[in-house]
């Protein structure tokens, strides 16, 4: 199994509040990049309500985001949340879901994504999550599935 040799610069560590502005930018440029959304698709304030979303959850211990920094920028992000609602509710399963797992174009192929998800399946694995799921794009995949995960039938209109 190859092992990733991280820049020495380059930390990792729980997000912090100001960092989830960070998050919000990355998500969208993870989205924009696979061709799914853009910001003109989303209602104004969207970066203001990803914020208060995540804080919530984070301080009910409902959610991580996880940050790779080199200095004080952040250059790689994954977050993890445990599914509220249905099924979860009403199989009494706990679910859990990785999101915005992007990382700045010039920090790739160093093994940054895989430590960043492997860190959000850490974090839900401790909440009792059996059940981790995440949408992956053509270039992810290939970290996903090294670390376990397999394709599903889940499908999109």
């Amino acid at each position: 199994m190859r092992t990733h040799a991280f820049p020495e610069h380059v930390t990792f560590r729980r997000a912090r509040t100001g960092d989830l502005w960070a998050a919000a930018n990355f998500w969208l440029s993870m989205y924009a990049e696979i061709g799914i959304f853009r910001e003109a698709d989303f209602e104004p304030g969207w970066r203001e309500r990803f914020v208060r979303y995540f804080e919530a959850r984070t301080a009910a211990s409902e959610a991580q985001y996880f940050v790779a920094c080199d200095g004080d920028r952040v250059v790689g992000t994954a977050g993890a949340l445990i599914r509220d609602g249905y099924p979860s509710v009403i199989h009494g399963v706990r679910f859990g879901y990785i999101l915005g797992v992007y990382v700045d174009p010039e920090f790739r192929s160093l093994g940054i994504a895989k430590r960043l998800t492997q860190d959000a399946i850490a974090f839900l694995r401790s909440a009792g999550v059996r059940n981790i799921r995440l949408h992956a794009s053509k270039a992810g995949r290939p970290i996903y599935e090294k670390i376990g995960f397999t394709p599903t039938n889940e499908m999109q209109v």
